[in-house]
């Protein structure tokens, strides 16, 4: 959900909190923002993640505006990570958790359908990967695979070491904000 607070739209800020769903409100803000001016549209995260889709189109959404969009990452998991790493200039708060992990999810139908659902999520995972490093994480498409075999935790340190995140947020930046 994005937070609508009209001081904070005011200053350009969006603040994207709860999972990641289908809904199209933060492309529509992001899209409308973008329209008024290209100043810096600043992007506050406290998501778990959720529906990589959405999670995609609106990573798509950040790195296609002319506004630079900068990520401010208060709890970033799964999905999320992606999207604070899509920022042009990416912070954490002092006590940020960022998480990555392989996509998941639930499959139905019956053994054919199994196989394209499998396949679709092989495509995801390697898509998941190339768009983190497109972002800057500084490690191989092989090193990033190892490490999201199982949920990856990261403290604020060792997603910047990572290169998911720039800095941490300090009271100088955030009075800038």
């Amino acid at each position: 959900m994005v937070g609508g607070l009209e001081h904070l739209l005011q200053k350009r800020i969006l603040v994207l909190t709860g999972a990641l769903t289908g809904g199209m409100e933060p492309h529509n803000v992001l899209l409308a923002e973008d329209s008024l001016s290209h100043d810096p549209i600043r992007l506050i995260i406290a998501s778990p993640g959720g529906d990589l889709d959405s999670a995609f189109l609106l990573y798509d959404t950040i790195r296609l505006l002319q506004s630079p969009v900068e990520t401010f990452g208060r709890y970033c998991a799964s999905a999320a990570a992606l999207l604070l790493a899509a920022g042009g200039k990416r912070y954490l708060s002092p006590h940020a958790k960022v998480m990555l992990h392989k996509p998941w999810g639930k499959q139905e139908g019956d053994s054919r359908d199994w196989e394209i659902q499998g396949a679709e999520m092989k495509k995801y995972e390697g898509k998941f990967i190339n768009a983190l490093i497109e972002c800057g994480v500084r490690k191989t498409y092989v090193e990033i695979l190892g490490d999201i075999d199982r949920d990856l935790w990261l403290e604020p340190e060792e997603a910047i070491a990572y290169g998911l995140a720039d800095e941490i947020m300090t009271p100088e930046v955030m009075g800038r904000w």
